[in-house]
């Protein structure tokens, strides 16, 4: 019967301690990195960005995806940039993006 009692009392501690930790977490939503993306979606020969800030990210690139009239696909990857500076990628002059992304380190 003690070891039982032991157990709820360290499991209540446990909660506890998980609860103030989580309360006391220097992370917020404030300091969450923040990132755009646009493309010119339709256009041949179009081109697309990403731009990434806040805690957290020391590089960012833009990932392009283009399509051409025979239904093919690529992936195209901008440049690796710092923290607050734009990627920027260009599909061909026979395809266009259809959607853009990022990738962040």
């Amino acid at each position: 019967m003690g070891r039982i009692k032991k157990f709820a009392v360290s499991a209540a501690a446990a909660a506890g301690i998980a609860a103030a930790t989580t309360l006391l977490s220097p992370a917020s939503p404030a300091q969450a990195a923040i990132c755009s993306t646009d493309a010119q979606i339709g256009t041949p020969g179009g081109t697309g960005w990403a731009l990434c800030s806040g805690t957290g990210v020391t590089q960012t690139r833009v990932v392009l995806f283009c399509q051409n009239s025979s239904g093919g696909y690529t992936t195209l990857y901008g440049p690796w940039v710092a923290d607050s500076v734009k990627s920027n990628a260009k599909c061909s002059s026979t395809s266009w993006p259809i959607s853009v992304g990022y990738q962040t380190l």
